[in-house]
C-alpha cells in the first residue's frame, strides 16, 4: 500500500519541487521518494516491470510524447482537475453577484421606462441630469473602494489584521463628518445648481447630492464585505438597494413628486443598503480579519534534503512583492482608482454626449440604443466587485487570478451574446418592445454599440484586474482611448451608425490592449 505523500496533497508552492532540476540528477531519500511513492503524472510503467516483493517500485518510463514537448506535462489530469476545482470556485463567488446585478439592473431598466411614460418630457430629463449629478457626487466613493480593498488585503496578508478595526472606525466618522457637510452645503446651494443647470425646480438636488455622498460611505462597507468574501450577502446588498430605489421611485413619482421623487428614492435606497452592509458586517465580525475565510488551510509541507548539500529545509511560503512593502498612501491608491474610474465613465457616456450635441433630432432615439447596450457596462461593474478583492489576495501569495477573471468574463458573455444575437437579428423590434415606435430610427446602430460595449465591459474587468495589483500604466492607456475615441466620434458628425462604428473600433482595440496587460502582469506575478 502507497503510504507516501501524494502530489495532490502538497500546497501549491511546493508541488514539482521535490525532483532536482540537474539532468541525471537523483533526489535524496527522503519523505518524498520513499520506496512505493507514486511516480510524477504523465509517467507509465515500462513494460513488464514489475516489483519484487519487498523491493521499491522500479520508476516508470517517460511517454514519448511528453519527452518530446515538455510542455504537455502541464496538462496531466491531476493539474487539470485542479484548474477545473478553482475555476469553480470562482463561479460559485460570481454567479450570486451576477445574478443580484442582473435583477438590480432589470429593476432599473423597468423604473426607467415606468416613470418615462408617467413623467412630462421636461421632468424626465431633469432626472436624467439628477442621475448625472448622482454619477459624479458618488465616484470617489467607488474609488475609494478600492483602496479599502488593497489597504485591508495588505494588512490580512502582512499579519497586521489588529489594524483593521481602529481604522474603520476612523474613517467611519471621517465618512459621517464629511455626509453631514456636503448635506448643508446641498441644502443652501440647491437653488444656485437648479438654476445653473436650468432645472424646472430645486426640487430633488440637494437630496441627489447627499445621496452621492452616502454612496461613499456605503462603498467603504462594500469594500468590507468584498476583503471577508462575503459575496451572497454583497449580492444580497445590491438586491436591497434596488428593491427599495426602484419601489420608492414608482411610488414618489406616480404620487405626483416627479424629479424630486425620484431622488428621494436614490437616497432611501443608498441609506436601506448602508444599513444592511452594517448589519451584514455585525452578523461576521471576523470575516474581515483573516485572507480568505473561505479557503482550506494547506497541510504543512514535509520536510526535504537539497541535493547538493544535505541540508534539510522546510519550503518557505511564496509572496507577492506587495506583500513585503508597506503599503501606500490611501490617497494614492484612491487617486489611482479614481482617474481610472473617470477614463472608464467618460468611455461608457461619451458616445452620447457628443452625438446629442452634433445632432440632437437623432439624440432620442440613439439614448435608447445607448440604454439597452450599457447593460452590459453594468454588469461589469457589478462583477468586477468579486474580481478585485480576489485578484488583490492572490498577489499577495504571488500567485495570478486569472482562473477568477476567466469566470467572471464567462459569465458576463452570457448576456453579452445574447444582446448581439438580438441586435443582429431583430433590433427594431427590441428597441419598439422597450421604448415604442418612436425610438427605432437608430436601430442600425445598436449592434456596433453592443458590440463596443462588450469590449468595455472586458476593459472594466481589466482594469479592475490591473488596479487590484497596483498597476499604473492602465492610466495612462485609458487617457489615449479617451483621446481617441473622442476623436473619432466627433468625425461621425452625429450619425448613430457612424459613432457606434468609431465606439466599437476604439472599445476593441482597448480592451485587446488591456487584456495583454492582464497576461504580462500575471506573468510578473508568478515569476516574483
Amino acid at each position: 500500500m502507497n503510504t507516501g505523500p501524494a502530489t495532490g496533497s502538497l500546497p501549491p508552492q511546493t508541488r514539482g519541487r521535490h525532483r532536482s532540476s540537474r539532468p541525471g540528477a537523483e533526489a535524496a531519500p527522503g519523505p518524498e521518494t520513499a520506496p512505493g511513492a507514486e511516480a510524477a503524472p504523465g509517467a507509465e510503467a515500462a513494460p513488464g516491470a514489475e516489483a519484487a516483493p519487498g523491493q521499491p517500485t522500479p520508476p516508470r518510463r517517460q511517454h514519448p510524447s511528453l519527452a518530446a514537448f515538455p510542455g504537455l506535462a502541464s496538462l496531466a489530469p491531476e493539474r487539470l482537475r485542479g484548474q477545473s476545482d478553482r475555476i469553480r470556485a470562482a463561479m460559485r463567488g460570481a454567479i450570486p453577484l451576477a445574478l443580484a446585478g442582473l435583477i438590480a439592473n432589470a429593476a432599473n431598466l423597468g423604473v426607467t421606462l415606468v416613470i418615462a411614460r408617467a413623467m412630462s418630457t421636461r421632468s424626465y430629463g431633469a432626472v436624467a441630469q439628477l442621475f448625472a449629478i448622482f454619477f459624479v457626487v458618488s465616484m470617489p466613493g467607488s474609488a475609494l473602494l478600492v483602496g479599502v480593498v488593497r489597504r485591508i488585503t495588505n494588512w490580512q496578508h502582512t499579519g497586521q489584521a489588529d489594524l483593521i478595526d481602529e481604522w474603520i472606525g476612523r474613517v467611519r466618522r471621517a465618512g459621517v463628518i464629511m455626509v453631514l457637510a456636503v448635506a448643508v452645503l446641498a441644502i443652501i446651494a440647491r437653488g444656485f445648481v437648479a438654476r445653473e443647470l436650468s432645472l424646472p425646480g430645486a426640487g430633488g438636488v440637494a437630496e441627489i447630492i447627499i445621496a452621492g455622498a452616502a454612496w461613499c460611505l456605503l462603498c467603504v462597507d462594500r469594500g468590507l464585505m468584498q476583503c471577508g468574501r462575503l459575496y451572497p450577502s454583497l449580492a444580497a446588498n445590491l438586491l436591497v438597494d434596488a428593491a427599495v430605489k426602484s419601489g420608492s421611485t414608482i411610488a414618489l413619482v406616480l404620487a405626483g413628486l416627479d424629479e424630486a421623487g425620484a431622488a428621494i428614492a436614490v437616497l432611501l435606497g443608498v441609506l436601506a443598503a448602508l444599513a444592511h452592509t452594517r448589519y451584514s458586517l455585525r452578523r461576521h465580525p471576523s470575516a474581515i480579519m483573516q485572507a480568505d475565510p473561505t479557503r482550506p488551510e494547506a497541510p504543512p509541507a514535509p520536510a526535504r534534503l537539497h541535493a547538493d548539500t544535505g541540508a534539510t529545509t522546510l519550503p518557505l511560503p511564496v509572496a507577492g512583492p506587495a506583500a513585503t512593502v508597506e503599503p501606500r498612501r490611501l490617497a494614492v491608491e484612491v487617486g489611482a482608482a479614481l482617474v481610472t474610474l473617470v477614463f472608464l465613465g467618460v468611455l461608457q457616456n461619451i458616445d452620447v454626449l457628443l452625438q446629442g450635441r452634433l445632432a440632437p433630432d437623432e439624440s432620442g432615439s440613439y439614448a435608447a440604443v445607448s440604454v439597452a447596450a450599457k447593460v452590459i457596462v453594468l454588469a461589469a461593474i457589478v462583477l468586477a466587485g468579486f474580481l478585485l478583492p480576489e485578484a488583490a489576495d492572490r498577489n499577495h501569495l504571488g500567485q495570478h487570478a486569472l482562473h477568477q477573471l476567466g469566470a467572471t468574463l464567462a459569465i458576463l458573455a452570457v448576456p453579452a451574446v445574447g444582446l448581439l444575437t438580438v441586435a443582429a437579428i431583430a433590433p427594431d423590434t427590441l428597441l419598439s418592445l422597450a421604448f415604442g415606435p418612436r425610438f427605432t430610427s437608430a436601430s442600425g446602430a445598436l449592434l456596433p454599440l453592443a458590440g463596443a460595449m462588450t469590449c468595455l465591459g472586458a476593459t472594466v474587468l481589466f482594469s479592475h484586474y490591473l488596479l487590484a495589483l497596483g498597476e499604473r500604466a492602465v492610466l495612462a492607456v485609458l487617457a489615449v482611448a479617451t483621446g481617441t475615441a473622442v476623436a473619432l466620434m466627433a468625425w461621425a458628425q452625429g450619425s448613430p451608425v457612424s459613432t457606434a462604428r468609431a465606439n466599437f473600433g476604439c472599445q476593441a482595440v482597448l480592451a485587446v490592449v488591456t487584456g495583454l496587460m492582464v497576461l504580462a502582469a500575471a506573468r510578473r506575478t508568478a515569476r516574483a
